[in-house]
């Protein structure tokens, strides 16, 4: 008996928080325009992210041609030495 009785409770108290409004609730407009706008400013950081990477990709590709001219160089200084 004791049981049936905290059972039913909880089964009200469950009921009464799902009627008064303790479930999920749908976004309004204004979150939706701000998670719009936390959206594109994500891309456009993954997009700037991925500039980079090409960037220094590009510029360590440029730093080791150079390095190989400068060890060319060396060995003609010490051709004409």
């Amino acid at each position: 008996m004791k049981r049936n009785v905290i059972l039913t409770g909880m089964i009200l108290i469950l009921l009464a928080m799902i009627f008064a409004g303790c479930g999920p609730k749908m976004a309004n407009q204004t979150q939706i325009d701000q998670l719009n706008e936390l959206r594109n400013a994500a891309d456009a950081a993954e997009s700037q992210v991925k500039e980079c990477q090409d960037k220094i990709a590009s510029l360590e590709a440029e730093k080791a041609q150079l390095l190989k001219d400068i060890e060319e160089l060396k060995k003609e200084i010490e051709i004409y030495k």
